[in-house]
């Protein structure tokens, strides 16, 4: 048996800084023909499809799948628009950390709000998208919870074995929460969205700045 290891994005894998998530920012301007659709929304760890949805509650327009498949148009447009740019840069040591650790019999996946081709673009950039064969995705639900449920079964089902522990590791008080939903071990870097004294009052297992930190724990 082994380990099975989920691993956040934004703030976690990819360094988080105001220019991570320009692609998704802009196509909401532009869907909307604005400048400012994501003023006074907080979107770290929550899934895009529930940005979405506040972004046009916001606006006072009211959802629709055909406004969904627009942005989603849109989206991977600029997507492809900034894939040659820097705007995705690792996180720290996460590449060499990642790779490592597909070498070993430990399970990958993701729990992300990014929507699948989101994740890909960012995690094929700094190029750790093959060591994760699967994972729970902003269109799979709109709760981070309910990602989580629905990433661990498609683990289970992938890998069909059982695992000697489930762990989740993410930079923010939700990914604290998604873990013992799922009653995974919680590893907390604080190097995104949270700083390290509020991470820490939840009290996670681990609480870490590098992912060298724990290396003993999997290699």
């Amino acid at each position: 048996m082994s380990d099975l290891i989920f691993f956040d994005i934004n703030g976690t894998i990819v360094k988080r800084d105001e220019r991570t998530d320009l692609p998704y920012i802009e196509a909401a301007n532009e869907l909307l023909y604005t400048d400012n659709a994501m003023k006074d929304i907080n979107n770290a760890a929550r899934s895009d499809m529930d940005v979405f949805r506040e972004i046009l509650m916001n606006h006072t327009i009211e959802y629709t799948e055909a406004l969904w498949t627009n942005f989603l148009e849109i989206y991977e447009r600029k997507l492809e628009e900034y894939k040659s740019t820097d705007i995705w840069r690792i996180n720290k040591d996460a590449k060499k950390f990642i790779e490592k650790l597909a070498k070993t019999d430990h399970k990958l996946a993701l729990i992300t709000g990014e929507l699948e081709i989101g994740a890909r673009f960012k995690l094929e950039k700094v190029g750790v998208w093959q060591h994760f064969p699967l994972g729970g995705f902003g269109e799979d639900n709109v709760s981070r919870f309910g990602i989580a449920d629905v990433a661990l079964q498609k683990a289970k089902k992938y890998y069909n074995e059982s695992f000697d522990n489930i762990y989740v590791i993410g930079d923010t008080t939700l990914d604290i929460a998604t873990a013992r939903h799922i009653d995974a071990k919680i590893i907390s870097i604080a190097t995104g969205a949270n700083t390290k004294k509020e991470l820490e009052y939840y009290k996670p297992d681990y609480l870490i700045t590098r992912f060298r930190k724990i290396k003993k724990l999997f290699l």
